[in-house]
C-alpha cells in the first residue's frame, strides 16, 4: 500500500499529498478504520474534498464537528447517550394535547402561564414559522419537497430538530435560515449506506448542527448586530480583507460604485453560502469549511473574498446595479477554483 500512496500522489493546494478517486478512498477508509483517529490527517483529506462512497462523508462530517470523539471504542457508548438525550428534548418540548392533564384544570382557554394550552399556543406560533421555511427548503430537491412518504418525514425532523433547537436556546430562537444550515447535514446523514445511522440522522445532524451555529450564532441575534460579534462587525472584517487582498476592487466597489457589502454578504455569511451555489457544491464546500484548521470563520471568510475575486474583471466593468445584481445572483463556477482561491490568499497571508 506504501508503494501505490506514492506513485499516485500528487500536490494540492494546501500542500498536503492529494490521490487519485481510488487512492483517495482507500486513504480515507485507512484513516477512520484507526483505532484512534488522527483529525489531522482526516481534515487534511477533506479539505481536498471527501468522497462520495461507502457512507464517508456523514462520519467524517461527525469526527470534524466534533460529535464523534477521536476514539473509536468510544462512538457506541456516545452515540447511545446522544441520541437518548435528544429523544428526551423531544419528548419534554413538542408538546401534544393529548398528554395534557384533565380538562377541568386546564382547557385551551386558559391563559395562565402555567397551562400547558398556554405553552402549546405559544409554540404553534413559532413551529408555524419553521414549518414555512422548511417547506420552502431546496423546493427543486425530491427529498425535501417530494409528496412522498419519505420525503415528508424528512420535512417533520427538519422541523422537530430546529423546534428543539429554538426550545434548548430561548435567547436566540429560532431564526429565518437556520433550515437552510441544518438542511445540508440532515441530507447527508439520512442519505448514509450505513443504514441504522440514517435511521438516527435526524438526531446526529441536530447536535451537529448545534456544534456549526454556535460558532455563527451571534450573527442571528439582532440585538447584536452592531456589536463587535454582530453580523456587521464580521461584514466589516471581510471588507477590510477585501481592502487589503485586493486594493483596486475594493476601491471600485466600495468608493466608486458605493455597493454597501451587506447588501450581497448578508446571506453570503449568515446562510455560510448555501443560498449561492448548487446543493452538491454547496456540500463540497463544506467539506473544506469544516476542515480548514484555520476555523470556520476564517475558511468562511476567505471563500467570500475568493467568490469576489473570481468575478473581478466584472465588477471592475459594472456599475452599482450590474455590480449589486452580479453578487446578489452570483454565476455559474467551478467550486474547486473557489476553494483554490481561498487556499492561496490562506498561504499569502
Amino acid at each position: 500500500m506504501g508503494d501505490k500512496k506514492s506513485s499516485e500522489a500528487v500536490s494540492t493546494s494546501n500542500g498536503s499529498p492529494s490521490y487519485t478517486s481510488a487512492a483517495r478512498v482507500i486513504r480515507f477508509c485507512q484513516e477512520l478504520r484507526s483505532n484512534t483517529i488522527n483529525l489531522v490527517d482526516v481534515s487534511k483529506l477533506a479539505y481536498e474534498g471527501v468522497p462520495d462512497k461507502y457512507g464517508l462523508r456523514p462520519l467524517v462530517w461527525k469526527l470534524l464537528l466534533a460529535y464523534l470523539p477521536v476514539d473509536t471504542a468510544a462512538w457506541p457508548k456516545l452515540l447511545g447517550k446522544k441520541r437518548k438525550a435528544y429523544a428526551e428534548f423531544c419528548e419534554e418540548l413538542v408538546l401534544d394535547p393529548k398528554k395534557f392533564p384533565d380538562p377541568h384544570n386546564d382547557h385551551p382557554l386558559n391563559q395562565h402561564e402555567d397551562s400547558s394550552w398556554h405553552a402549546y399556543f405559544q409554540d404553534a406560533e413559532m413551529m408555524e414559522q419553521i414549518d414555512r421555511d422548511v417547506m420552502r427548503t431546496h423546493p427543486d430537491m425530491h427529498f425535501f419537497s417530494g409528496d412522498g412518504e419519505p420525503s415528508k418525514r424528512h420535512r417533520e425532523d427538519m422541523k422537530r430538530a430546529l423546534f428543539v433547537y429554538a426550545k434548548l436556546n430561548p435567547g436566540i430562537k429560532y431564526v429565518q435560515g437556520m433550515n437552510e444550515i441544518y438542511a445540508p447535514i440532515y441530507h447527508q446523514f439520512a442519505t448514509d449506506t450505513d443504514s441504522v445511522a440514517a435511521q438516527h440522522a435526524e438526531a446526529d445532524a441536530f447536535f451537529c448542527f448545534v456544534e456549526l451555529i454556535s460558532e455563527f450564532r451571534d450573527h442571528f441575534c439582532q440585538h447584536l448586530d452592531n456589536s463587535a460579534v454582530g453580523i456587521r462587525a464580521t461584514i466589516a472584517k471581510l471588507n477590510s480583507m477585501l481592502q487589503g487582498y485586493d486594493p483596486e476592487l475594493w476601491a471600485h466597489l466600495e468608493q466608486k460604485n458605493k455597493v454597501n457589502p451587506q447588501f450581497y454578504a448578508f446571506r453570503w455569511i449568515t446562510l455560510l453560502l448555501t443560498q449561492e451555489f448548487p446543493f452538491p457544491d454547496v456540500v463540497r464546500l463544506w467539506d473544506s469549511l469544516f476542515s480548514d484548521p484555520g476555523g470556520h470563520m476564517d475558511c468562511l471568510l476567505r471563500f467570500c473574498i475568493a467568490m469576489l475575486l473570481n468575478v473581478r474583471e466584472e465588477l471592475l466593468q459594472g456599475d452599482f446595479s450590474q455590480n449589486i445584481k452580479l453578487l446578489q445572483n452570483y454565476p455559474p463556477v467551478d467550486v474547486h477554483a473557489i476553494i483554490h482561491q481561498a487556499m492561496q490568499l490562506k498561504l499569502a497571508s
